[in-house]
């Protein structure tokens, strides 16, 4: 059997992807990767402290939202029993503006 590459990632990808993580809405999305905002992911320190004040749900579908975004912009494909998922419209993030992607919240993917 063929050996599977791993995922490896730089600081700059974990700078993505907390900027993604920290910027859930779709606005704040839009402004990661804005090098003119405030919410830019090159700006984060990845050495500074950050505390969380959210519910674990909420948590949790950020950092989904966050996970499968970056996966879905850097063109990873997920499968799972020979089927390829979208993973664009399972960020829960809108993609344009009649997608309004999944609805992560209740656990539709």
């Amino acid at each position: 059997m063929k050996s599977q590459p791993r995922i490896t990632l730089t600081d700059e990808d974990f700078q993505e992807i907390f900027a993604l993580f920290s910027s859930p809405a779709d606005e704040e999305r839009t402004q990661v990767y804005d090098q003119t905002s405030d919410f830019y992911f090159g700006k984060h320190n990845l050495a500074d402290e950050y505390s969380l004040n959210e519910e674990k749900k909420e948590f949790a579908v950020d950092a989904w939202r966050a996970t499968i975004y970056y996966l879905y912009r850097h063109g990873y494909e997920i499968r799972k029993d020979g089927e390829k998922y979208d993973l664009g419209k399972s960020s829960g993030y809108s993609l344009n503006g009649n997608d309004q992607g999944a609805d992560v919240t209740n656990g539709t993917l």
